[in-house]
């Protein structure tokens, strides 16, 4: 039985917390249709494997500490955005000048802030589908009935190729963000008792130059049908978290790469791309 703990934004993210709850990421993590890999994700909750840092997840901290008020401790946590050598020393590395860039575009436009005004980083737990789930909520505003998530991404009308589905998809469908905002409407309205949900809002700014932005929400139906996606899948994901079930490798990702052993000599028309 992993132990009681109570979250805060400091332990939110560590393996204590995703032994003891699930979370959307962790959940997307065992599913192949959003890339995830099952031992990959047990390998990570057993402190075997740790996600190698990104420079684009930290361009996505530093605009969430802008929206947080935490800009400047952010910028003092983490010297290594700023150039240590040449003319630019002690200035900002390109892709974080950028970034401010980014944060301009959305203070300058009125609607995008009041998406993203309220309360910050709002922690709730809940019991979803037999299990405790996390969530943790950018822009709070249950007053005026919704809730904001902030992302930076590559772009807004890209296609993504989901080999799993064999199709391409919009960055909504590809990276599981209509999934993540249902569960974070349906955990909130849990842990508050609410009878309804907030409405989510997808407050989302590119790393184009010049940024482009938009405000996407959510809709009761898309909640539900996400929700029906998470029900669906909820019990395999349980039973592999729990060590009932064995987790499968997907044979793709970095772990199944850095941890594989030949079992099969493959025929070469095993690789035809239309066999």
């Amino acid at each position: 039985m992993v132990p009681q703990l109570k979250l805060n934004p400091n332990n939110y993210f560590s393996r204590a917390a995703n032994l003891r709850y699930m979370s959307v990421s962790q959940f997307k993590g065992f599913l192949p249709a959003y890339g995830g890999c099952e031992a990959k994700s047990m390998a990570e909750l057993a402190g075997l494997y740790e996600r190698p840092d990104k420079t684009a997840f930290d361009e996505g901290h530093y605009v969430h500490a802008w929206n947080q008020g935490t800009l400047d401790e952010f910028r003092e946590a983490n010297p290594d955005i700023y150039s240590s050598r040449g003319a630019t020393a002690g200035q900002l590395k390109s892709n974080f000048k950028h970034c401010d860039k980014m944060i301009q575009t959305l203070e300058s436009d009125p609607t995008a802030m009041k998406a993203l005004a309220g309360q910050k980083e709002v922690i709730f737990t809940a019991e979803l589908f037999g299990i405790q789930w996390k969530i943790m909520i950018d822009s709070y505003q249950p007053g005026v009935g919704m809730f904001g998530d902030l992302k930076a991404l590559k772009e807004i009308d890209g296609k993504f190729w989901n080999k799993e589905a064999n199709r391409y998809e919009n960055f909504l469908d590809y990276y599981g963000y209509t999934l993540q905002m249902a569960v974070y409407a349906e955990i909130e309205r849990l842990a508050t008792g609410r009878d309804v949900w907030l409405i989510p809002h997808l407050v989302v700014v590119t790393k184009q130059d010049p940024p482009d932005h938009e405000i996407i929400y959510f809709d009761y139906e898309a909640i539900e049908q996400q929700l029906g996606i998470v029900e669906r899948h909820i019990e395999r994901v349980k039973a592999v978290k729990s060590g009932q079930a064995g987790p499968e490798r997907c044979e793709s990702c970095d772990y199944c790469r850095s941890t594989k052993k030949i079992k099969h000599i493959k025929h070469y028309r095993e690789l035809d791309l239309y066999s």
